[in-house]
């Protein structure tokens, strides 16, 4: 069982890393007008947090 959870965790670290990246320099201008033009500085600490939440991001960023 513990297998399967571990496993679980990375497959959704992986997606949502790949997700993160693309959202920081893509997506959140389009959710967030106020990022536009935003340093590396920004970008990077918001980054943790796209990964995380993720799913959430991903509706919002497609209903934009």
């Amino acid at each position: 069982m513990a297998y399967i959870l571990f496993y679980l965790l990375l497959i959704y670290s992986l997606i949502g890393l790949l997700f993160g990246l693309a959202f920081v320099f893509k997506g959140v201008q389009k959710i967030d007008p106020g990022a536009e033009g935003t340093s590396w500085g920004f970008r990077l600490l918001i980054l943790p947090g796209s990964i995380a939440f993720w799913p959430f991001l991903l509706t919002k960023w497609m209903r934009s």
